[in-house]
């Protein structure tokens, strides 16, 4: 019988191997595809109630499929360019980052994110960049894992609940919740508003002729990284787009203005964000932060998704260590009363 055991136990962990050894290259596309299947099945939903599941499926693929390709030329065209502005920004931002006066604990985590993330960010570009083919096949398989999860997400979200242990049904159960908490605030409120006013504010620096295609596309990425700091924002983009232009024209600055208060800050933080986080959890900034760019710099380009939500689960785990710590108190003394009764 140990033997058996053994020897199942053997093959188990052969079979992981193997299927870590076959997929580890291809974790990125993977998460990703099953990132956008949760952030796209809401729009899914509503749309395959009127032109059925199946449609909805393929119409929602055809559209991410477009953006994908589009992205690939994107890359094969201005990538260069890019990443050769983005370093240019990210040195001059933290230069300036450092003489600012600000609480101990964010000027050394600052610091330490002036000294490796600008790097971090570069190497996990080229990696993606060097080898377009390379690249190309990871958006193939995002594709097809966003298809095929998209077309059976009912199926793998029970399936998901079956699996859980039944002596740690409730505390499975909290993981499940804590994450998708977590997704919720990150994918659906902090990347995805991010992503927008980054492609609103890149439009707006090429429109406005401030800098070339490259360096808008550099521009809208700073943006972004800045939307998930705490304190800073995209709004020093647009306000240092604005002083750029006042040496050239006053009314294109003061026009450049209004465009970047409409579309970047303070007007969507006020009047739009309000209603995409309502009946929604929320997560602390400086876990968001620690949590996206920690998770970047361990793991890449995944470590986005992949960093807040090891830091839910941890937290996660905690409360459901507190509270069976708290059972533990109050049942031994409920048991002296009676016995005293």
């Amino acid at each position: 019988m140990e033997r058996e055991k053994i020897f199942w136990i053997a093959v188990v962990l052969l079979i992981l191997f193997l299927v870590w050894e076959t997929i580890k290259y291809l974790i990125t596309p993977i998460v990703f595809g099953l990132a956008g299947t949760y952030i796209a099945y809401p729009f899914q939903r509503k749309l395959s109630k009127k032109v059925g599941e199946k449609k909805a499926t393929l119409i929602v693929l055809a559209i991410v499929a477009v953006l994908s390709t589009l992205f690939l030329i994107g890359v094969t065209l201005w990538i260069t360019d890019t990443l050769k502005n983005l370093y240019l920004y990210l040195d001059r931002f933290f230069i300036w980052l450092s003489g600012l006066n600000m609480p101990s604990f964010l000027g050394a985590l600052f610091d330490a994110l002036a000294q490796s993330f600008p790097e971090k960010l570069r190497s996990i570009l080229l990696q993606y960049t060097l080898s377009l083919p390379k690249l190309a096949l990871q958006l193939i398989v995002f594709l097809a894992v966003f298809y095929s999860s998209l077309l059976n997400a009912d199926f793998l979200s029970k399936e998901i609940y079956t699996l859980l242990p039944s002596s740690n049904n409730e505390l499975g159960k909290k993981l499940i919740e804590k994450t998708r908490d977590t997704l919720d605030a990150i994918l659906k409120t902090w990347l995805f508003f991010s992503a927008a006013k980054a492609i609103f504010l890149a439009l707006g620096f090429y429109i406005f002729d401030i800098s070339n295609v490259g360096g808008s596309i550099a521009a809208g990425i700073l943006c972004m990284i800045l939307e998930l700091l705490p304190v800073l924002g995209g709004w020093i983009m647009w306000i240092v787009g604005a002083i750029i232009l006042w040496q050239k024209s006053i009314m294109l600055a003061i026009l450049f203005a209004l465009y970047g208060i409409l579309t970047v800050s303070p007007f969507p933080d006020y009047f739009i964000k309000p209603r995409l986080v309502r009946n929604r959890a929320s997560v602390s900034s400086v876990v968001a932060l620690v949590g996206i760019f920690g998770g970047i710099m361990a793991f890449g380009a995944v470590g986005i998704l992949l960093g807040p939500i090891s830091i839910g689960l941890f937290s996660a785990l905690l409360e459901a260590w507190k509270e069976i710590e708290e059972r533990e108190t109050t049942q031994p003394s409920k048991a002296r009363q009676s016995q005293d009764a």
